[in-house]
This record gives C-alpha cells, structure tokens and sequence, in this order.
C-alpha cells in the first residue's frame, strides 16, 4: 500500500488545470513555484478538490490510478487530468481550501468563509482571473458582480468566475489626479486619464455599471498585499469565499509571505 495519500488540485493561475498529485497542498505549492524544470516566475494559485468528486467530463478515475510512486520511491507530484474548461465543469461545493504561492514559494492556505457585503454602492476595481483575464471596475459589490457574470445571460461572463479585487481608495486617486495630471498609474499598465474616466462614469450612473478598463490580467504585476478582502469563485447566486487573515496574523504567523514582493 502506497505511503502517499493521492489529491486533487484545481490550479487557478497562470495556468488553468485539474491534476492528482502525491504531494501534500504545501509541497505542491512549493514543487510547482520552485522545485520544477519548468521555468516561470509569478504567483500560483491552486485549490483543493475533494478526492471523491467525479464528473463525466474529467477522467478522474484513469489518471488517479496512473498516479503512483517513481521507482526509486518518490512521490508523483504531477499527473495532469485536464487543461481545457477545468473551472466550469468543478462544483463549488467540491472546491475546499485555496492556496496562494509566492514565487519564492511560500504558501498561504486561505479557508472558506462567510461573505458580507462592504459599503454597498462604493466603486470597487476587480481583477478576473479563472477564466476571463478582465479588468474592470464595477458599482456592484462581489456577490452581485459574480452572480452577474456566470447567469449565462451576459455576454461578457462564463459558466464560473474566479477573481479578486484590488485595493484602490477611489475617491483619493481622482482627487490627486485633478491635482497632478503627471500622476503615476495606480494600476500597472491602466492609464490613469482612462482610469479616471470610467471611474467618474460609474460614480454618475444611476443603476449598477461595470466599466472594463484593462484587457490583460495584471495580477502578476502586482503584490499580494495590494490585493483586497482575498479571492471570489462565483457560480450564479453561489460563491465560495476566501478571505485574505488579518495583517496581523499574517506578520505573526506568515510573516515570509506576507513580506513577499509577488
């Protein structure tokens, strides 16, 4: 009997994958930012799948059993079952905990938690992930821009959406940016005269808007701690929410990664 318990992972970013593996959430996250042949260099994000989940799309069973130790008695730590619309055909509720790599690989382990809204009607800026790249800037608060998303209704949206939001104090940029047109972008590769348009549209419309202000993901031009709240995985009026720990557990008990410069 093996020694290696075998799971199943979802990787969000950069790439889009369910794959078995023998190694535990920690060890995978290190093995995939710093322990592979393949070179990348950004952060990893990937989630636990519950080992039982099954769905005719995915041959789970077939790539589970051909996910055995090496020779020499190493652990198989990649066994690749899909690379293709991985996102849309996983249930949420077979989605456990989330994983954030740096990339000096260290790894924060993100549990599931109750979403609350936060100063409904403010102006939030939101960096989609799995399986849009968009980045958009929206009067709608996180719950109601997923479920937006994934109705199968907009045209702009998908089955599941993963993203996140990054930290923007809105009405400071515009009011510095009236002051300083030389003003740096807040937002890597955003414009600030473009960004500051669609923000002021969205703070004269009258019903919810969601303005697209970037066509190409920018997560890995940013650092974790610029990221707010955490991380959102929406399907319709469902969301699995992964809540980023307070700064300061993250400086008592992850200090490395909350120091990271990824």
């Amino acid at each position: 009997m093996s020694e290696y318990k075998k799971h199943l992972y979802a990787i969000m970013h950069p790439n889009r994958a369910l794959v078995a593996s023998q190694l535990e959430p920690l060890d995978f996250g290190r093995q995939y930012s710093v322990g592979t042949k393949r070179y990348y260099q950004g952060k990893i994000l990937f989630a636990e799948v519950d080992p039982g989940f099954r769905n005719d799309y995915f041959a789970i069973d077939k790539f589970l059993e051909e996910t055995v130790e090496h020779e020499d008695g190493s652990p198989k730590k990649t066994k690749i079952i899909s690379s293709y619309r991985v996102l849309e055909h996983l249930d949420l509720e077979a989605i456990g905990s989330l994983y954030a790599v740096t990339v000096s690989g260290n790894t924060l382990k993100i549990d599931k938690a109750e979403y609350e809204s936060d100063d409904s009607g403010k102006i939030r800026v939101f960096q989609e992930i799995n399986p849009l790249q968009l980045l958009v800037a929206t009067t709608m608060d996180h719950k109601s821009f997923g479920a937006q998303m994934t109705s199968g209704e907009y045209p702009k949206g998908a089955p599941k959406l993963f993203f996140t939001q990054l930290d923007l104090d809105v009405d400071a940029f515009l009011a510095e940016w009236e002051k300083n047109p030389f003003l740096p972008p807040p937002i890597p590769g955003v414009h600030p005269q473009k960004l500051s348009t669609a923000l002021k549209a969205l703070q004269e419309a009258k019903e919810p808007r969601t303005s697209t202000i970037g066509l190409a993901s920018v997560l890995d031009k940013v650092v974790y701690r610029s990221l707010k709240r955490g991380f959102f995985l929406s399907a319709g009026d469902k969301m699995n929410y992964y809540p980023f720990p307070s700064v300061e557990e993250l400086q008592r008990d992850h200090y490395a990664w909350y120091r990271s410069t990824d």
